[in-house]
């Protein structure tokens, strides 16, 4: 295995890992919401067959999981099991940074979400389910 197959310099915005390994590890930022008005995160959905963690770094994220709601400030670990629906947010105006932990088909539904000329909302609902995610709102 190459270096570059193991370290990835710098880490934002960027996965290390492949299909040939058992995780992938990506670090997201969240500038903030500075518009008062409610982010909304990610869609609820639900994994049908892969766990997701996080580590939060710096500041804060609002997660639902199921009928709870909490809060993630930096330094938690947060790892949802899967068949639950869920969703997360940066809840204020701080920024947010942190590392998300996801199994294969999980990290791909992530490049295709983030991919130049990404599916319209009719189409989110398919390509979820591509990656064995149901998409719930």
């Amino acid at each position: 295995m190459a270096e570059t197959d193991v370290v990835a310099t710098p880490l934002l915005h960027r996965g290390i890992g492949s299909e040939l390994t058992e995780m992938t590890i990506a670090e997201s930022q969240d500038e903030g919401k500075t518009d008062g008005l409610t982010r909304g995160g990610v869609p609820l959905h639900r994994h049908r067959t892969e766990d997701e963690g996080w580590y939060i770094m710096e500041g804060r994220l609002r997660f639902r999981y199921g009928d709870r709601e909490f809060d993630a400030p930096a330094g938690s670990g947060v790892l949802l099991p899967h068949g639950v629906a869920h969703t997360f947010w940066n809840p204020g105006p701080d920024p947010v940074r942190y590392l998300i932990i996801v199994r294969p088909k999980t990290a791909g539904l992530l490049k295709a979400l983030h991919a130049p000329g990404r599916p319209g909302p009719g189409e989110l609902t398919r390509l979820y389910a591509s990656f064995d995610v149901d998409l719930l709102e």
